[in-house]
């Protein structure tokens, strides 16, 4: 192989590797924030650990309009996003934490 056919696979290999590695960090980021939103809401709403599924809607786990309203500053001030009130009445539990961890990567 050439120098240049060596650099080259090389600098594929560490594309790769960096790739490979930004996508571990973004699930780690979403698995994350998936746990900080469960944490949320068994801390502050008294919702039972056992019902934090990823399929959960979100309208069963907040039962009120005033638990969406106060679930939708919590997001905002403990990660900083900000979520509209029909995003937590209309998504799962799993698909509102990839919304959520979404917006804070910039994705």
């Amino acid at each position: 192989m050439t120098t240049s056919a060596q650099e080259s696979a090389q600098e594929s290999a560490q594309e790769s590797t960096g790739e490979s590695a930004r996508q571990s960090e973004q699930q780690s980021q979403r698995e994350s924030v998936f746990d900080l939103i469960g944490e949320l809401l068994v801390e502050k709403f008294e919702v039972p650990s056992a019902e934090l599924r990823r399929e959960a809607p979100m309208r069963d786990l907040l039962t009120d309009s005033l638990m969406i309203v106060e679930m939708a500053i919590c997001v905002h001030e403990t990660l900083g996003v900000k979520v509209e009130e029909g995003e937590l009445r209309g998504t799962a539990l799993g698909e509102f934490a990839e919304i959520v961890a979404a917006r804070r990567t910039g994705r």
